[in-house]
Protein backbone atom coordinates (compact mmCIF):
# COMPACT_ATOMS: atom_id res chain seq x y z
CA UNK A 1 0.00 0.00 0.00
CA UNK A 2 1.39 3.40 -0.91
CA UNK A 3 0.55 6.47 1.10
CA UNK A 4 -0.22 9.87 -0.38
CA UNK A 5 2.19 12.23 1.34
CA UNK A 6 0.06 15.30 0.60
CA UNK A 7 -2.90 13.78 2.44
CA UNK A 8 -0.64 12.70 5.30
CA UNK A 9 0.74 16.22 5.66
CA UNK A 10 -2.74 17.65 6.26
CA UNK A 11 -2.58 16.36 9.84
CA UNK A 12 -5.38 14.74 11.75
CA UNK A 13 -7.01 14.30 15.15
CA UNK A 14 -4.17 12.08 16.43
CA UNK A 15 -1.23 14.07 15.07
CA UNK A 16 0.01 17.45 13.96
CA UNK A 17 2.55 18.45 11.31
CA UNK A 18 5.44 20.89 11.46
CA UNK A 19 7.13 21.99 8.23
CA UNK A 20 10.83 21.43 8.96
CA UNK A 21 13.89 22.08 6.85
CA UNK A 22 14.21 19.30 4.26
CA UNK A 23 11.11 17.50 5.48
CA UNK A 24 8.22 17.38 7.91
CA UNK A 25 7.80 16.40 11.53
CA UNK A 26 4.66 14.52 12.50
CA UNK A 27 3.98 14.48 16.23
CA UNK A 28 1.41 12.62 18.27
CA UNK A 29 -1.25 14.60 20.13
CA UNK A 30 -1.76 14.01 23.85
CA UNK A 31 -4.44 11.42 24.50
CA UNK A 32 -4.04 9.85 21.03
CA UNK A 33 -0.84 7.87 21.62
CA UNK A 34 -2.23 4.51 20.40
CA UNK A 35 -3.67 6.05 17.22
CA UNK A 36 -0.41 7.85 16.46
CA UNK A 37 1.59 4.66 17.07
CA UNK A 38 -0.63 2.80 14.59
CA UNK A 39 -0.27 5.62 12.06
CA UNK A 40 3.53 5.61 12.50
CA UNK A 41 3.64 1.88 11.72
CA UNK A 42 1.53 2.38 8.59
CA UNK A 43 3.67 5.29 7.39
CA UNK A 44 6.91 3.35 7.90
CA UNK A 45 5.54 0.31 6.06
CA UNK A 46 4.14 2.35 3.17
CA UNK A 47 7.05 4.76 2.69
CA UNK A 48 7.38 5.13 -1.08
CA UNK A 49 9.00 8.28 -2.37
CA UNK A 50 9.97 9.50 1.08
CA UNK A 51 12.25 8.46 3.92
CA UNK A 52 10.77 7.98 7.39
CA UNK A 53 12.81 8.37 10.57
CA UNK A 54 10.94 7.42 13.76
CA UNK A 55 11.88 9.39 16.89
CA UNK A 56 11.20 7.83 20.28
CA UNK A 57 10.47 9.10 23.76
CA UNK A 58 12.16 8.02 27.00
CA UNK A 59 9.88 4.93 27.13
CA UNK A 60 11.07 3.81 23.66
CA UNK A 61 7.71 4.64 22.05
CA UNK A 62 7.53 6.43 18.73
CA UNK A 63 6.11 9.87 19.46
CA UNK A 64 7.37 11.69 16.35
CA UNK A 65 8.20 10.90 12.72
CA UNK A 66 10.54 12.86 10.52
CA UNK A 67 9.54 12.51 6.88
CA UNK A 68 11.90 13.56 4.10
CA UNK A 69 10.60 13.46 0.51
CA UNK A 70 13.18 11.81 -1.73
CA UNK A 71 12.34 13.98 -4.75
CA UNK A 72 13.37 17.29 -3.20
CA UNK A 73 16.91 18.64 -3.22
CA UNK A 74 18.36 18.65 0.28
CA UNK A 75 19.46 22.02 1.63
CA UNK A 76 22.84 20.61 2.62
CA UNK A 77 23.72 19.31 -0.87
CA UNK A 78 26.36 21.29 -2.68
CA UNK A 79 25.30 23.09 -5.84
CA UNK A 80 28.84 23.48 -7.18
Amino acid sequence: MTMDIDTLLEGGPSYGVIDARDGYLLYGREGHEAAFSALAEQVEAAADGFEVIPLKDENDRCDRLFIAPLTEEKSFESTR
